[in-house]
């Protein structure tokens, strides 16, 4: 009895099994990798996507730009363990000896458990927590901006969008805005599904036939709007696309009644 119970106070506990685990060659090249990999992926959130992003002209734009610099930074540190493990088993598992049949094993650390499980959770409330300020702050704009929005009808249809402003009487098939004017788009679509998309002013939304759907935006930043298609529509999707532009009130109006329209 006493040689078993000798037996058994010298097996290693699973906290040591884990540090035996760490020193391993294969886990310390991986953690390596692991920490390059995880530094590529915060630079390409923090320098990248802001330098290359198109120009931001509106908040809506904005708040896109932190929600995908948030999340890039976040996800980098599990996208670098992933692609860790992914490239060094490609890299030195390849060729050679196969592995042993039965690897180091250990059951449990509550710490690392713990702090995986907490640091895990963080990330998922931080990102709902998020995504819901987001959107409440964009509806509270919007009902804030009812009144004093300028009201465009967007028409999708193969391949051209049409755009209707009907308090000013002027349908066009380029969209010009007046700056810092609160805009109301209601889109919808006359035959297949497309997707409106004013890329520099950060709004993305469904255009369905027979279904308006509401998007809602103020440009802040005079120049050029590209707009485009984001859902496939057929043989020339990719050339449902036109431009528009951000200008000064006075311009604005001046189109307008250019258009045979009455300038609000």
């Amino acid at each position: 009895m006493s040689d078993q119970h000798e037996v058994t106070d010298l097996a290693p506990t699973p906290g040591e099994r884990l540090r035996n685990a760490m020193k391993a060659r294969d886990v310390k090249i991986t953690i390596v990798f692991g920490v390059i990999i995880t530094a590529v992926f915060v630079v390409i959130g923090l320098w990248f996507y802001p330098k290359f992003m198109p120009e931001i002209m509106s908040e809506n734009m904005k708040r896109g730009k932190d929600v995908i610099v948030y999340f890039t930074v976040i996800s980098a540190p599990i996208a670098g363990l992933v692609i860790a493990v992914a490239l060094y088993t490609l890299l030195d598992r390849h060729h050679g000896e196969n592995p042993p049949e039965e690897a180091a094993s250990f059951r449990t650390h509550t710490p690392i458990v713990f702090a995986w499980t907490v640091i895990s959770a963080l990330f998922c409330i931080t990102a709902i927590v998020w995504g819901l300020t987001e959107m409440n702050v964009n509806s509270e704009d919007a009902t804030e901006n009812a009144k004093s929005a300028l009201v465009v009808e967007v028409t999708g249809s193969q391949w051209v969008w049409t755009f209707n402003y009907p308090e000013l009487g002027v349908q066009s098939e380029q969209l010009n805005l007046p700056l810092d004017r609160p805009v109301e788009f209601r889109v919808h679509s006359v035959d297949v599904n497309h997707s409106f998309w004013p890329v520099q002013l950060g709004v993305k939304v469904d255009a369905n036939d027979r279904v308006t759907t509401l998007a809602h935006t103020t440009p802040d930043v005079l120049g050029t709007i590209d707009i485009k298609c984001a859902e496939l529509c057929g043989l020339y999707h990719a050339y449902m696309e036109t431009q528009g532009k951000v200008m000064k009130e006075a311009d604005f109006n001046s189109w307008v009644t250019a258009q045979g329209g009455h300038a609000a």
